[in-house]
């Protein structure tokens, strides 16, 4: 409910009502002696109440006269507020919103009739997001972004949402094309549905059941329906993409809502996954609701979408209550909501057909083929006779499989190319050399006889990996060995690998592999008895919490007098550690541990 004053709370509830207008359109103003026939509609929900809408509101109004140049209304924008006589000469205005002109029509009249839509309308672009992962927070915060909107929550008040602090994940082939399908799979998320706020904003709301507002039945302006029975949601079904089993979450005494293939309820472990149904699961619970129609005075338009409105003096009971899933604001006339809702006392078992609902998904099959893609983040520097990691991907497979790896890699070679200049390119499966190595002879074929010293070379290399163990983590590496070669760099988003197979999947979120180096202090080794140095390794991810990752020891004995201790300077030992980890449920997983150390 947009914030009021008690002085317009009081006066909403007045049976006789004082309704001014006010609005800019390209940011001139305008008042209702401009306009007729002023409307705007919204909802959150279908009639079979449903989790995660995305719906656009649309506010549609007739200027008597032109305002703007025929042919300049469609993509401007429109903001408009409703003004209540509070006091003599006192108008408290509260916005209907903010729109985006969609269409525009004259009238034989000339009048102008336009279409504007709100800020969800942006929605309907192409999604362009890779795999990633993080909280509801960051994933609406980069929607914005990229669809020129304004995610109206902090951090803080995302977080208090149910899953609002989970780290969460999409699922690599899901149905998500547009950034709606994807605020819809988060408003899912957080057992609700995304809106377009009345200062222009958009936010994500969870049905609750606490009441704003209480209306008298002689408060109505016509007459009001209200359903015999109460609703009561208390089961989740969702649909695991990877294999089409449908899963049922809560108690089962209730109504059930069906999120179908819900890409945020994919990826983790069992336990994680079942843990954020059962978070949108205690949410739905609350929509304890009593289905009406009700139309009421304009002065409602305070209210909005999910407030939980009470009625008394009903037919029915003492007080029904609801939460708003449909509005209709007409100016100086009505403001209508509805309630939707099924009647649990005439529930069915499922049918085979329900159970199976899948949403739009893909189905994971034992011929499908799947692919999972790398490409460098940053540029690669490759020293001469230095062998260097160039790519590095983690991969399982569903089934046994063979699997195909393409390579491409564009290379910057620099100055002093020999004549006998070439390179070797090694291939690591879980850590281990394979034996074919394919290589290649530079000097002379780029004309470095001629005298060319810069260049740049693009290769492409296939190779093919043959029975591929089931459900089994595999590590794929590519080095590059050069020789007689100065210095070679691939810039960033030049190194490309792509592993095609049947049934393969990648890791929870992410698996990679960290090399961290410590360079500590000069320490004076000479004399010294018995010491220990400890090296401790922590990660910081996007939870914001620090994990510790891996520890070791190093201990130095006292031997006597070293030559050492007659330097200027002592020495410098370097603490090299190496180490693979995955994210499971909530806390970093060190697979093994390979440190070494050295001494310079």
């Amino acid at each position: 409910m947009y914030p009021i004053s008690e002085l317009y709370r009081a006066k909403m509830l007045d049976q006789v009502q004082t309704h001014r207008l006010i609005g800019t359109i390209d940011g001139i103003s305008f008042t209702d002696s401009d306009v007729i026939g002023v409307s705007y509609t919204n909802r959150c929900s279908d009639k079979n109440v449903s989790l995660g809408s995305v719906n656009i509101g649309t506010l549609k109004l007739t200027f008597l006269k032109d305002i703007l140049d025929r042919g300049d209304y469609p993509g401007k924008t429109i903001t408009i507020s409703d003004g209540l006589l509070v006091a003599e000469d006192t108008y408290e205005n509260v916005p209907v919103g903010t729109f985006y002109i969609a269409e525009a029509t004259w009238t034989a009249a000339n009048m102008v009739s336009v279409v504007a839509y709100d800020c969800l309308s942006k929605m309907d672009e192409q999604l362009n997001i890779d795999q990633t992962a993080g909280k509801v927070y960051d994933f609406c915060s980069y929607i914005a972004t990229e669809t020129g909107t304004v995610f109206g929550m902090t951090r803080e008040e995302t977080e208090l949402l149910p899953n609002g602090t989970e780290l969460i994940s999409p699922y690599e082939f899901n149905n998500m094309e547009t950034w709606r399908d994807m605020v819809s799979a988060l408003a899912q998320m957080v057992g609700g549905f995304a809106y377009a706020s009345k200062d222009g904003s958009w936010k994500l709301m969870s049905f609750n059941d606490s009441s704003v507002v209480s209306v008298f039945k002689n408060r109505r302006m016509s007459g009001a329906k209200f359903s015999d029975f109460e609703t009561y949601y208390d089961t989740l079904m969702y649909t695991e993409q990877e294999n089409s089993i449908v899963h049922y979450v809560g108690d089962g005494e209730g109504l059930t809502i069906n999120v179908g293939a819900n890409p945020f309820l994919q990826n983790g472990s069992r336990l994680a996954i079942e843990r954020r149904a059962l978070n949108i699961v205690e949410a739905i619970k609350k929509m304890q609701y009593t289905p009406y129609t009700v139309s009421m005075l304009p002065a409602f338009i305070a209210l909005d979408l999910g407030d939980v409105v009470s009625f008394t003096d009903d037919y029915t009971s003492d007080v029904s209550s609801g939460a708003i899933m449909e509005l209709t604001w007409t100016y100086n006339k009505s403001f209508s909501v509805k309630c939707f809702g099924n009647n649990p006392n005439l529930r069915k078992g499922q049918s085979n057909t329900e159970k199976n609902i899948s949403g739009l998904i893909k189905n994971t099959t034992e011929n499908e083929v799947t692919y999972y893609n790398f490409a460098n983040v940053s540029p690669i520097t490759i020293l001469p006779e230095q062998e260097t990691s160039i790519a590095t991907l983690a991969f399982s497979s569903a089934q046994k499989t063979t699997v195909k790896i393409m390579h491409e890699f564009l290379m910057d070679m620099l100055s002093n190319l020999s004549l006998d200049g070439s390179y070797e390119l090694h291939y690591y499966l879980d850590d281990e050399l394979v034996t074919y190595i394919p290589s290649e002879r530079i000097g002379g074929l780029y004309g470095a006889q001629s005298g060319v010293t810069d260049f740049t070379i693009c290769r492409d290399f296939f190779y093919v990996l043959r029975d591929i163990e089931p459900n089994i983590r595999h590590k794929w590496e590519v080095k590059i060995l050069t020789h007689n070669i100065q210095e070679t760099t691939i810039d960033t988003d030049h190194a490309h690998v792509t592993l095609e197979g049947q049934r393969m999947y990648g890791e929870e979120f992410y698996g990679g592999f960290i090399e961290a180096k410590d360079y500590l202090t000069l320490i004076p080794i000479g004399y010294l008895g018995l010491v220990s140095i400890t090296d401790n390794v922590e990660l910081t991810l996007s939870d914001g919490l620090v994990h510790p990752v891996a520890a070791d020891e190093v201990s130095f004995q006292n031997y006597g007098t070293l030559a050492l201790m007659n330097l200027t300077d002592s020495a410098l030992i370097v603490m090299e550690s190496i180490f693979p980890w995955a994210w499971e449920d909530g806390n970093i997983i060190a697979t093994e541990d390979n440190n070494s150390w050295a001494t310079e």
